[in-house]
């Protein structure tokens, strides 16, 4: 709802860079602040219980790892 607010106009939005990628291909929304902001907040990676050793499974916890490393 915040991205599409400030789309339509009504003002700014503080958002991660990779939820408004087509806006800002389209030249929907515009970055006016580029700097990146250190938060508190943290994600988890949450696997059934006896499936961490699963080789799927270890093998997307590494992909995604790599991803937000």
């Amino acid at each position: 709802m915040v991205i599409e607010a400030a789309v339509a106009g009504l003002g700014f939005a503080l958002v991660p860079r990779y939820l408004i990628e087509q806006e800002l291909v389209v030249d929907r929304l515009r970055v006016v602040f580029d700097r990146p902001m250190q938060t508190e907040n943290s994600y988890y990676l949450v696997v059934p219980e006896g499936k961490l050793e699963n080789p799927v499974s270890q093998a997307f916890r590494a992909w995604i790892t790599a991803q937000v490393g």
